[in-house]
């Protein structure tokens, strides 16, 4: 799959061809419909985190996402395939961002939207 990468930091990022993931236990694969560049995605571009957090190349930017479930892992509870989904890849090192368009969300940094009552819907 294409994906923004960065072969190196401080580095530019390009569009490369990579892995598609799968999810491993307690991770959602994630089919990433909207992600965002923030001051982090920047710092680590720019290599203000070396040394600070490991980093996996090709690294693959983009910590907030929004999407829609498109497989389960392991021991995943309240999600299902088709589920719309947000929140934030907070995994302990860097290189599987949501610059993709699936990814792998680990269990503690995916959230669900509430349901819609009450909105006239």
């Amino acid at each position: 799959m294409r994906a923004v990468t960065l072969a190196q930091v401080p580095g530019s990022p390009e569009v490369a061809e990579v892995e598609v993931p799968r999810p491993e236990a307690g991770e959602v694969l994630v089919k990433v419909a909207a992600s965002s560049v923030n001051g982090f995605d920047l710092a680590t571009a720019a290599g203000y985190l070396q040394g600070v957090m490991e980093h996996r190349f090709p690294l693959i930017p983009g910590k907030d996402f929004a999407g829609t479930v498109e497989a389960v892992g392991e021991g995943v509870e309240g999600f299902a395939v088709g589920d719309a989904v947000f929140g934030v890849d907070a995994k302990a090192y860097l290189g599987t961002g949501s610059m993709a368009p699936v990814r792998r969300r680990s269990r503690c940094c995916r959230h669900r939207p509430p349901a819609r009552r009450g909105l006239g819907a």
